[in-house]
């Protein structure tokens, strides 16, 4: 019975390490031979609401008045900014077109600017305070970056390109200016685009094949489209998303 005992909690281990999902494979640059594209525009259904109103009660001087959310921007034709739009499970590909040097995240009237990012595994940078105020940098994600520090005003807070080594969400707060939020998407391959202000975007030079399409906004959720890239073809791929 003492024997039994002891095994249980070894074949707990055991069976849990079993059932663990295994690691994404590391996504590998080659080069892209009749690589195609895949564009499109990303548009609200039915009417934008008007946006919420959020309240400035901190640091008026500094930050300026009540001011409308940008959770949700849609422009006048019903494009949606900010939506997120990458390859799942792309193992090679093209090399990625992020900018080469440091990530710059700032805070400025006390806002987030921008307030979507996509940034790689593994890339330096650093959260900027533009204002005369100071800013508490909140952050909170599965184990991708997790910090809270104040931010002098005029300072930042340097990344090292060691901090960063998983990919996922990184949504970010100020726990003294309640209104604030932004988020980082750190992505596990270049073929991760941002809509633009009217809800446009493209991935570039993509392998030709068959691919799952994910999609993520921060007020309307996510969700999948599957595509398929012809040789040297440009792929339309509109998507609409509601409320």
């Amino acid at each position: 019975m003492k024997t039994l005992r002891m095994l249980i909690p070894v074949l707990g281990c055991l069976l849990a390490f079993a059932a663990a999902p295994a690691s994404a494979a590391k996504y590998k640059v080659t080069s892209v031979a009749d690589g195609g594209s895949i564009s499109g525009r990303v548009t609200l259904n039915g009417a934008a609401p008007e946006p919420e109103i959020l309240k400035v009660d901190e640091d008026v001087e500094a930050c300026g008045g009540d001011r409308p959310s940008d959770e949700l921007l849609v422009s006048g034709s019903g494009g949606v900014q900010n939506v997120i739009l990458r390859i799942e499970k792309i193992a090679a590909g093209k090399d990625w077109d992020l900018p080469a040097a440091e990530f710059a995240y700032d805070q400025r009237k006390c806002a987030f600017i921008p307030r979507i990012m996509i940034i790689k595994p593994q890339m330096a940078g650093a959260v900027l305070n533009s204002d005369s105020v100071g800013h508490n940098f909140h952050t909170i994600s599965k184990g991708v970056y997790n910090i809270n520090k104040k931010i002098q005003p005029g300072s930042k807070l340097a990344i090292t390109d060691k901090k960063i080594r998983k990919t996922g969400m990184v949504k970010a707060k100020c726990d003294i200016h309640s209104w604030m939020g932004g988020a980082w998407w750190v992505a596990d391959n270049p073929y991760t685009v941002l809509s633009d202000a009217d809800g446009n975007f493209k991935l570039t030079n993509v392998p030709p094949g068959k691919y799952s399409i994910a999609i993520w906004h921060e007020k309307l959720g996510e969700s999948k489209q599957q595509v398929e890239v012809g040789a040297g073809a440009d792929t339309k791929m509109d998507v609409v998303l509601k409320l």
